[in-house]
């Protein structure tokens, strides 16, 4: 029987009556999941009807109520989040159209346009925590908030209604090593070689007329000289296989190795005078190779990240306008971090809800900066310290990082500074921002720097450069951002005019498109598929498609 039918006769009855509302809502999805035409038109209409009575209902019982009763205040966020959802689906037709048809309006101007109320559920915890978890904040700046709507909606459809446990999920050790370091043993082992020290610095289109639209050539500098014709560059940390923070200099010439530690060179920074201090030490340039299509490579898989196009790929996009659009609409935001060990556990430093499970707790949705803290304690066990002085707890704090302004390569302090910022940004959060969370870290409203593990037993703020922070402002660290209407620029694997070239990362068109580990899996599927067939399908990746409705 058709929905409308059964629902005409009780509409008088919805009036005073939320449970009749939800239970006719209800019908109406079970229809929805049915029927992907919804063939009479009258069944939106329904909806339509039902969630505005919802809404008027809702906002006069509940409105007054929300200052001074959390728990209703939080039970009409989510109604009011879920009845503004529900109208901008129908009204803007995302059922036939697809949800990347709302991909040109801001996720919150949306939630508005569709009378979420802008105070309480608009600025909710929800919505601000979804914009902190996709780092989502032009250049930084977090009066910036840019998601694109048919990204968020979809992504919070997925993450309420198709998740089974868990929406969220804590590594049990550094994601380099339960994720990365098995992945690389496989690949070796399967007989993929590696060629470590390698910077990429150009890739090179055909010139020859008969072999348009390949790439050429993929110039590179050799960063290293080893010492053997070969690198391991796992240590074993508590039969662990892990990625350390720096090279193992002992595998490198030790003239070379001695020359990079003493001028504390990152190899793996856009800024690195490691050329210039080569030179100047060796009285050459650094080696560079030259690989050949045809003799040294058949496809080229292109998988740095999508802020490093335009410093890597300046003659394709000169020839490729689709390419050059993806990487100047598709944008990238530094994003910081901190990590404290501590001799206090959550509960001594006062943040006492802990749940039955006893589940560590993870906080979005925060002051900025550093609106993310994860307390991290669940890892200790996996690092090494000594038996007889280690540290009782572990916090990670994360955010967005306001930086609008990426200086020429040659500006080599320029990480250091931003560094040092991320520092002072670290010290202010504690010393200003954690008291309600951990009291007892603090006396009076001081914070107490002893709560601070120190392997040295260093004093008072000091304490802190045992710490952990860094800044991701390289062009292949930046987080990549879903602003608004850049979906339409990202390309699929293969998308670009170079036959040879195949694009993968969170950064291509994938069913998601946004940064996450999800979009960079199904991307790497999708490079997969298109060389060699496999896999034939992948979940969600039509996620923005229309459904088939008319």
């Amino acid at each position: 029987m058709i929905f409308f039918n059964s629902a005409h006769n009780e509409l008088k009855e919805i009036w005073s009556s939320p449970k009749i509302l939800a239970t006719q809502l209800k019908h109406l999805l079970s229809l929805r999941s049915n029927d992907k035409n919804l063939q009479n038109p009258k069944d939106r209409l329904v909806v339509w009807y039902i969630v505005r009575k919802l809404k008027r209902w809702l906002n006069s019982e509940a409105i007054e109520l929300l200052d001074e009763n959390p728990t209703i205040r939080r039970a009409y966020i989510c109604a009011d989040l879920a009845i503004a959802m529900t109208t901008g689906l129908i009204k803007d037709k995302v059922f036939s159209k697809g949800f990347g048809s709302i991909n040109n309006i801001d996720f919150k101007d949306w939630l508005k346009k569709n009378g979420a109320n802008e105070k309480y559920s608009v600025e909710s915890a929800p919505v601000i925590g979804f914009y902190d978890l996709v780092f989502g904040y032009v250049d930084g700046d977090f009066s910036k908030g840019d998601v694109e709507a048919g990204v968020a909606s979809l992504a919070m459809l997925r993450l309420m209604l198709c998740y089974h446990g868990g929406v969220m999920w804590k590594m049990q050790a550094g994601m380099g090593d339960v994720i990365f370091s098995p992945i690389y043993e496989l690949l070796k082992h399967r007989g993929v070689k590696f060629e470590f020290f390698h910077q990429v610095e150009a890739l090179k289109p055909a010139t020859n007329s008969q072999t348009d639209n390949l790439i050429s050539e993929i110039v590179m500098t050799e960063q290293v000289s080893l010492k053997s014709n070969s690198y391991d560059p796992l240590v074993n940390v508590k039969g662990l296989p892990c990625w350390p923070s720096y090279p193992l200099f002992e595998q490198i010439e030790d003239a070379q190795a001695n020359l990079l530690q003493d001028n504390n060179i990152n190899l793996e920074s856009f800024w690195s005078d490691w050329p210039e201090v080569y030179e100047a030490k060796f009285g050459h340039t650094l080696p560079t190779k030259t690989l050949k299509q045809g003799q040294d490579f058949d496809k080229v898989i292109f998988g740095i990240s999508v802020a490093s196009i335009a410093h890597l790929c300046p003659e394709l996009i000169a020839l490729d306008d689709k390419f050059k659009q993806q990487a100047t609409q598709v944008k990238a935001v530094a994003t910081q971090a901190f990590q404290l060990w501590m001799n206090k556990t959550d509960e001594q430093l006062g943040f006492n809800y802990i749940p039955e499970s006893q589940e560590r707790p993870i906080l979005s949705s925060f002051s900025q900066p550093f609106d993310t803290w994860a307390a991290m304690s669940n890892l200790l066990d996996k690092e090494d310290w000594p038996l007889n002085n280690h540290p009782k707890n572990l916090a990670y704090f994360c955010s967005a990082y306001t930086c609008d302004d990426y200086p020429d390569k040659d500006v080599y302090d320029f990480p250091a500074q931003q560094k040092a910022i991320v520092k002072q940004n670290a010290l202010e959060k504690l010393n200003r921002e954690m008291q309600p969370l951990w009291p007892e870290a603090y006396h009076g409203d001081e914070f107490n720097w002893d709560v601070l593990y120190s392997a040295n037993n260093l004093q008072g703020e000091s304490r802190f450069d045992e710490q952990y922070w860094r800044v991701n402002v390289d062009p292949s660290e930046r987080y990549v951002l879903s602003v608004t209407n850049s979906s339409q620029y990202r390309l699929a694997t293969d998308g670009t005019i170079f036959n040879n070239l195949y694009i993968t990362g969170d950064w291509i068109k994938t069913g998601v498109n946004a940064g996450c580990v999800e979009a960079a899996v199904m991307a790497g599927m999708q490079t997969s598929r298109v060389i060699c067939g496999l896999p034939e399908k992948i979940s969600g990746e039509d996620g923005f498609e229309p459904d088939g409705a008319i």
